[in-house]
């Protein structure tokens, strides 16, 4: 018996027992869950040649997070639903088909509390005093219109001493938590960005082709803002691969970052990314999504 997936890329199924006696039940299991495949083999029935004649099976299926147990036979077992439609396939049935892509899911850290109450308060003060310093962001491909929107402002010496000493001290716990081998941590650019009303980023990587960015390794955004927040939006979206015949391609789906105060994010350079749109309803400056970011080379 082969089980078809309806929604190649899922990594939950919605099951719905449905038992004698009108009872019903509700699981979440992974596509690749062994009780998925028993539960739809009972539906089923025996395979070709097989004997239709079997012992019923006793299922013993933990719920409510492991608190509680459903118990039931597979003669109680009337109907499956299964959410994406996950179809039965007989070996007699099935024909050769491309394997489906493997998607890729990759690594990100985020620490929180990563300067003091002290450091913080100084280095709020100190971006939001330079306000009359800061400039239209840029990308390195000026023939790419409509593509980034904020302000930036090269870090400032004390911030950059500040915040790359924090992050080369955190280095040796970070990386293997990326699962990449350790590296020579070499140059840390550091820039300011402020956020403000209508700001974005489309989805782009930071590892380019030229010779500064070829030995970018990794991809750090510090957030902090004033309390309470001025602004909605800015999640990072850190989209997933998807790998199929030797090859990787982007992907539409992704895991979204949450800018937390006082919070630094790590993720590998050449990973896909995008800021989605900023709104701060008071249009101040001061109320923006502030960003300490930048790029972790190796030597």
């Amino acid at each position: 018996m082969n089980l078809v997936l309806q929604q190649p890329g899922a990594r939950e199924i919605k099951v719905k027992l449905m038992l004698a006696g009108g009872h019903a039940a509700m699981l979440v299991l992974p596509p690749e869950h062994p009780l998925l495949a028993q539960l739809l083999q009972t539906i089923a029935g025996p395979g070709d040649g097989a004997d239709a004649v079997q012992a019923p099976t006793l299922f013993q299926i933990p719920v409510e997070g492991g608190r509680a147990s459903l118990t039931f036979t597979s003669q109680q077992l009337v109907a499956v639903v299964t959410d994406p439609a996950v179809l039965v396939q007989r070996e007699s049935e099935a024909v050769a088909a491309p394997a489906a892509p493997k998607i890729i899911r990759h690594p990100f850290v985020q620490l929180d509390g990563f300067l003091s109450n002290d450091e913080l308060k100084w280095l709020r003060d100190t971006v939001i005093g330079a306000e009359s310093r800061f400039r239209p962001s840029w990308t390195s491909d000026d023939n790419v219109k409509d593509y980034r929107q904020s302000l930036v402002l090269q870090a400032p010496p004390d911030v950059e001493r500040l915040v790359v000493a924090k992050i080369r001290a955190v280095m040796p716990e970070v990386i293997p938590k990326l699962r990449m081998p350790l590296f020579n941590v070499g140059r840390v650019e550091c820039q300011v960005t402020s956020s403000t009303d209508g700001s974005y980023f489309r989805p782009h990587t930071d590892q380019g082709k030229s010779a500064i960015d070829a030995t970018r390794k990794l991809t750090y955004v510090y957030y902090f803002n004033r309390e309470p927040r001025g602004f909605t939006g800015g999640d990072l979206r850190i989209y997933d691969d998807e790998f199929q015949n030797g090859k990787f391609s982007s992907t539409d789906t992704f895991q979204l970052v949450e800018p937390r105060n006082n919070s630094i994010v790590f993720f590998n350079a050449s990973i896909m990314h995008e800021v989605t749109a900023v709104h701060v309803p008071s249009k101040a400056f001061a109320d923006s999504r502030f960003t300490v970011n930048g790029w972790i080379h190796r030597t």
